[in-house]
């Protein structure tokens, strides 16, 4: 078996076990696509692509189940005789590039090229004004994981400029990481609300811990705030449901105790040196709910987690779910 088949061997036990979940009886699906080319830049966190389905206890006629890959913390999770709850099963990709693509020899002190392909298993417990969330996740980095084909269509497709430097990328790698996210909902007033977040999570994928808050006005607020806690991270999708519609502001902040893209680079030396621990975060966003659909724009920048990069990682995203 060559080295890619056995970097690839994890994660073809996590698509298997996403396509047998797609047998279940899902009741929602949802793709979400985040890109710096929405505001006008390249460099950083440059792309993702994640397709979702979802299963929630108030719909369908098939008993809801906790998934297996979120059982590794489902354990610690306590719900009440009224709580709701649903699942999150997310497969996708993501890159990061240098601000330069045009070098053939990337800057050592600039981001690498890396792509990630990642499987993520979420469950929520979710109560009346608060929302219990642990996921798993699972994935590859490296060659493996297609990123390079993937930028260089997207290039070709908006007439970009094509990336000279993937040949430097990160190496293959297994990824793993178990999250828990909190979610507590405080009405102000009319249409408005704040949500508070906590989040820990561990793995050489990601360790880190932080806290976020959201304000929101719209209508609907007390059905979909739980999905907030989707919008932690990268891969995020804040949705309206049942007719809903909101806009909103947030700000979130974690402390990083180690990351794949600084900590698992062989290509510069030390890199494990260059880690910003301490992020910070700003998002602003609008999402529509009408009939069976959903529709979310959203931006955020921050801090790179480069000590060495001096840009912010900002990027913007569009996310369209819908009732299967």
């Amino acid at each position: 078996m060559t080295k890619t088949n056995k970097a690839l061997a994890p994660l073809t036990t996590a698509l298997l076990s996403f396509s047998s979940a797609q047998a279940q009886a899902f009741d929602w699906a949802s793709v979400v696509w985040q890109n710096d080319l929405f505001i006008g830049k390249d460099g950083g966190y440059t792309n993702g692509l994640f397709i979702s389905l979802y299963d929630l206890s108030t719909e369908g006629d098939t008993p809801y189940q906790t998934p297996l890959l979120a059982k590794p913390l489902a354990w610690m999770q306590k719900p009440s005789a009224d709580a709701t709850m649903f699942s999150e099963h997310s497969l996708g990709q993501a890159m990061i590039t240098p601000s330069d693509i045009t070098q053939p020899v990337p800057d050592p002190e600039d981001s690498p090229y890396a792509g990630l392909l990642l499987y993520r298993v979420s469950h929520a417990i979710v109560e009346e004004d608060f929302a219990d969330l642990v996921r798993t996740t699972l994935g590859i980095m490296g060659p493996a994981s297609g990123a390079e084909r993937s930028q260089e269509l997207v290039h070709k497709i908006t007439g970009s400029e094509q990336p000279q430097g993937w040949d430097y990328q990160l190496d293959n790698k297994f990824l793993f990481a178990l999250e828990r996210t909190a979610v507590w909902r405080y009405e102000l007033a009319d249409n408005w609300d704040t949500v508070l977040l906590a989040q820990a999570g561990v793995g050489n994928l990601e360790s880190a811990v932080g806290g976020g808050a959201i304000l929101r006005f719209g209508r609907g607020l007390s059905q979909s705030f739980a999905t907030t806690a989707l919008h932690y991270g990268r891969i995020s999708a804040p949705m309206a449901v049942e007719g809903g519609w909101y806009i909103y502001a947030g700000f979130e902040a974690e402390y990083v105790f180690n990351h794949i893209l600084l900590n698992g680079n062989t290509y510069r030396d030390n890199a494990a040196d260059d880690l910003e621990h301490q992020l910070a975060a700003a998002t602003v966003g609008l999402t529509y709910s009408w009939d069976n659909f959903s529709l979310a724009l959203s931006y955020k920048t921050g801090n790179s987690m480069d000590s060495n990069k001096t840009s912010k990682d900002s990027f913007g995203a569009i996310s369209l779910a819908w009732r299967l």
